[in-house]
């Protein structure tokens, strides 16, 4: 008896420590949201004069700048809020879209399609992916610019859409865990090779397709590097925070910074908040043909 109640006692102060652990990285994850939110809603003299604490007038001032007077405070006649967010949109879901639905069914033949070849090809892609890109970078600007795909929607697709990406080698795997018996059975009713791919495989690898599309959409909403060279005359979201950032940094408006940073993190709010169900759901599969 004296033995149990011993252990009961060890494993809770076990439990405490955990707990507080656990608490203290929640902090640290939930603080920074909390500063960005608060010193967004001061003023530049405000956030100078008290940049850690609470006090002073808030208002909406920045959020009402950014969204309507950014030309101005950056002197750039293009940039707008408006500007930034539809290059953002249109070029992280075309990206997402091309790149997924290649790797998808590149990921799919090299699963299930057993030819002369198939894992050669398969080692050239995984040593490929050891090779850092940045080795390629001139010789990628040279072709960009002299093929005349710079600072093009079409350029950018080529460049970023490939079949070869960083989800293949998870869509392969997954592909590979799919039971061929569903497309000898879609065979027997004398359907193609791509009607089995877009209406049997595709549906039964939504879930991992949906989860690498978030990641591979997020990774893209996120990247400034490759905009930044291969479409800086139309900047997105990521670009458009450089030459905020410069402005405040030269003229001491961080708040205005801060206002702009929380808008471009809202629609990645809005997108986990309608999928977060489908993340987090159970995969439902069909059964074979009787």
């Amino acid at each position: 008896m004296r033995g149990l109640k011993k252990r009961r006692k060890k494993f809770d102060i076990v439990t405490a420590v955990i707990v507080v652990i656990f608490t203290v990285y929640a902090f640290t994850l939930l603080y920074p949201f909390f500063y960005l939110i608060i010193n967004s809603l001061k003023s530049a003299l405000g956030f100078l004069t008290n940049p850690l604490g609470m006090g002073g007038e808030l208002s909406f001032d920045n959020f009402t700048d950014v969204l309507t007077n950014l030309p101005e405070l950056t002197g750039m006649e293009d940039l707008t809020m408006f500007s930034m967010f539809f290059h953002s949109i249109t070029l992280s879901v075309g990206i997402t879209v091309v790149s997924m639905f290649m790797q998808a069914m590149a990921a799919y033949v090299l699963a299930k399609y057993d030819f002369k070849g198939n894992d050669f090809i398969y080692v050239v892609i995984i040593v490929a992916s050891m090779i850092p890109t940045v080795g390629s970078l001139t010789a990628t600007f040279k072709l960009m610019t002299s093929t005349g795909l710079s600072n093009t929607y079409l350029g950018m697709l080529l460049l970023q859409g490939g079949a070869f990406g960083g989800c293949f080698l998870y869509l392969h795997a997954y592909f590979k865990s799919i039971p061929w018996s569903y497309a000898e059975s879609a065979m027997l009713d004398g359907a193609s090779h791509f009607k089995i791919f877009t209406r049997i495989m595709l549906p039964l690898a939504s879930k991992a397709i949906l989860t690498y599309s978030i990641l591979c959409f997020l990774g893209f909403w996120n990247d400034y590097w490759i905009p930044s060279l291969f479409y800086d005359q139309r900047p997105t979201l990521a670009v458009g925070l450089k030459h905020i950032s410069a402005v405040a940094t030269n003229t001491g408006n961080y708040p205005m910074q801060f206002a702009a940073m929380i808008i471009t993190i809202i629609p990645v709010l809005i997108l986990y908040a309608f999928i977060q169900k489908q993340l987090l759901g159970s995969l439902t599969t069909g059964g074979l043909k009787e």
